[in-house]
């Protein structure tokens, strides 16, 4: 027996339409999956919202995670005098970052033991003790480390935050450790200063991945509507 002993020609019509519509879903995740999501893995802020709680993924080329969605954002230089060292304004900034995108798996202390990196392999850093860390612990080498990730770990990169935001994480990472976190490289440090100072950043519009994708598969199925099934 052959599936058309079973079907009709246009009942063989409205399967493959179906079929292709369905096909046409996987492509489009597919896309996503390579090419769009990750661009869009990241979390955006917008400079005086620090409500919006973020769940952070796994890392790899397909992350689910919902980033909260944030408008363009033209940001002009820094004054390094602002970032560099410690204030209240910056300190409390990133402490709401920190409990937002770092403390699902760093946990709220920065111990390691948050619920996210229960299976994360290796397991994520423990800020409080001095031994273990990639990049090293001084000010440029946590600041490095959020701006790169650390290849061969669940550590991505979250450059997707402005430099000011970055650099209020990492004077909380160092805060979450009692141990001396080693005097800084001069010229790392000069550097740093010159990268605040001399150019400003635009981050650009960001919606959650999930709504992204509920919005093509949307346009798409109006785009190509499945044939209206008749009665006989």
């Amino acid at each position: 027996m052959k599936i058309h002993d079973y079907l009709s020609p246009e009942e063989l019509k409205r399967l493959a339409s179906a079929l292709l519509v369905v096909l046409g879903f996987i492509a489009i995740a597919a896309f996503f999956g390579f090419t769009v999501v990750p661009g869009l893995r990241y979390q955006a802020y917008d400079a005086g919202e620090v409500q919006v709680k973020a769940v952070q993924g796994e890392t790899g080329w397909l992350d689910p995670t919902n980033y909260p969605a944030m408008p363009r954002e033209v940001i002009p230089p820094i004054d390094p005098k602002t970032v560099m060292t410690p204030n209240p304004a910056l300190m409390t900034r990133g402490r709401a970052i920190f409990a937002q995108t770092c403390a699902t798996c760093h946990g709220p202390e920065g111990r390691g033991d948050g619920p996210g990196g229960a299976g994360l392999n290796p397991k994520p850093r423990n800020f409080t003790a001095p031994v273990g860390w990639k990049n090293g612990t001084r000010l440029e080498d946590i600041y490095r480390t959020l701006d790169e990730g650390v290849k061969g770990s669940a550590m991505v990169s979250y450059n997707y935050l402005s430099k000011r935001d970055r650099m209020a994480l990492v004077h909380v990472v160092q805060s979450l450790g009692a141990f001396d976190h080693g005097a800084s490289d001069p010229k790392a440090i000069a550097g740093l200063e010159k990268l605040f100072a001399s150019a400003g950043e635009v981050i650009p519009n960001r919606i959650p991945v999930s709504r992204a994708v509920t919005v093509l598969c949307r346009e798409y199925a109006e785009a190509h509507p499945s044939p209206v099934s008749t009665t006989r």
